[in-house]
């Protein structure tokens, strides 16, 4: 490889980057604008029960991926499909489950610079920010990235399942 073709490498990469950066922020400030209470609820739920948060996350990604799995293989016209609704499914949780803990990590990390009182939209930018930055780190920054989004899973699926279970 020449030095043109790296630069040109590079540069797809940073772009892909930036498109996802920027789609999942544009989502998830779509999100907290349009549920900013149920948001709250999924923050509390994160913060209160992190364990069983991330555990629930897990259990539920590995279901839905062999669900989809499975239904991929059907011969069938309504496998594949079943299978991309169960895979769309996730990335609206997950996406979900992110601003939830953007949010969270961009509140703590204002309260260490003294502003204690911002917007959530603001602790949502910081924190996805963080997020994002943390993931271009190889294998550790993944991890963390990886746990922020089952824990974010998790406290999603306990807030709509405490909402639906809840007496009215």
């Amino acid at each position: 490889m020449n030095g043109f073709e790296e630069v040109g490498l590079w540069l797809v990469r940073a772009l892909r980057f930036l498109g996802v950066y920027a789609s999942s922020l544009a989502f998830m400030t779509l999100v907290s604008a349009a549920a900013p209470i149920f948001l709250t609820r999924i923050v509390a739920e994160a913060r209160t029960s992190m364990k069983r948060c991330f555990l629930w996350g897990v259990v539920f990604v590995l279901n839905t991926i062999f669900m989809a799995g499975m239904a991929a293989q059907s011969g069938d016209i309504l496998g594949p499909v079943v299978s991309i609704a169960a895979i769309v499914i996730l990335l609206l949780i997950t996406l979900h489950g992110m601003a939830a803990i953007g949010t969270e990590i961009g509140k703590r990390v204002l309260m260490l610079h003294n502003k204690p009182n911002t917007s959530t939209l603001t602790q949502l930018y910081v924190g996805t920010t963080i997020l994002f930055l943390t993931a271009l780190i190889p294998i550790l920054g993944w991890l963390i990235l990886a746990g922020a989004l089952f824990t974010g899973i998790g406290a999603f699926l306990e807030s709509a399942v405490g909402d639906y279970t809840r007496p009215r």
